[in-house]
């Protein structure tokens, strides 16, 4: 999920970035995008507007920069695990949901989500911007685990990708779409990861329980969305 920004010289660049991207955060959840203004963060970051345009080109390439930083941690954390020493598939995919889940259900997280879907019916450039992040590193660090698991107990997946998009939806989307619903979500690590491993359990079972070849293939897609970890439509 990685977008290339500007080139960065010395720790003061980085610093200003930083500072800037952390400004942004806070004005786009205050004010959302349309009050938002390239004045307003410089102000808000304590430094110039020409300090924000030289990292940041518009509004919308800021707003993206925004979203991306606040994947890059996850991706982090997922590259960890990944590394670690959890040898067995299920145990890691239950770490993986259980950090995607603490991550998604941040209240910042959830705050930049709304204010997304506030504006994107009349900023459609918001949702080119999500768009042109791709398709998240989550997906395929558990594609990664699925094909992991599959070479263990004997199955073949279609298509690796789509099972993994299709386990994070399951595993994540729901309990996500409590919190972004609830006006005062409870966060509750012990549930989190009590459903990580249940949701996992069963995805594996029936996987597992398939003869090679009897899995059915993914549906087609021909248009995408915005929605987290979908991967994008098909077009041959």
């Amino acid at each position: 999920m990685a977008v290339k920004g500007r080139p960065r010289t010395g720790v003061g660049s980085r610093g200003k970035r930083e500072a800037v991207l952390d400004a942004a955060v806070d004005v786009f959840l205050t004010r959302g995008f349309d009050l938002t203004s390239m004045d307003v963060v410089a102000a808000q970051a304590g430094v110039s507007k020409t300090t924000v345009y030289a990292h940041f080109g518009d509004k919308v390439e800021l707003f993206r920069a925004v979203i991306e930083r606040g994947s890059s941690s996850l991706d982090f954390d997922l590259d960890q695990t990944m590394l670690s020493s959890v040898d067995d598939p299920e145990e890691r995919l239950t770490h993986i949901v259980t950090k995607l889940l603490d991550a998604t259900t941040d209240p910042q997280y959830l705050a930049l989500i709304r204010a997304l879907a506030a504006e994107t019916t009349r900023r459609p450039e918001l949702t080119e911007a999500m768009r042109a992040l791709g398709v998240p590193h989550v997906v395929d660090v558990v594609a990664a685990t699925l094909l992991e698991d599959s070479q263990r107990h004997g199955y073949t997946l279609p298509d690796a990708h789509s099972y993994a998009a299709l386990f994070v939806r399951m595993a994540a989307a729901g309990l996500q779409m409590d919190a972004l619903l609830s006006p005062e979500p409870v966060r509750d690590p012990a549930y989190a990861t009590a459903h990580a491993r249940w949701t996992t359990t069963l995805f594996l079972r029936a996987l597992r329980s398939s003869g090679s070849g009897d899995l059915p293939a993914a549906p087609l897609r021909t248009t995408g969305d915005i929605f987290p970890w979908t991967e994008p439509p098909h077009t041959d």
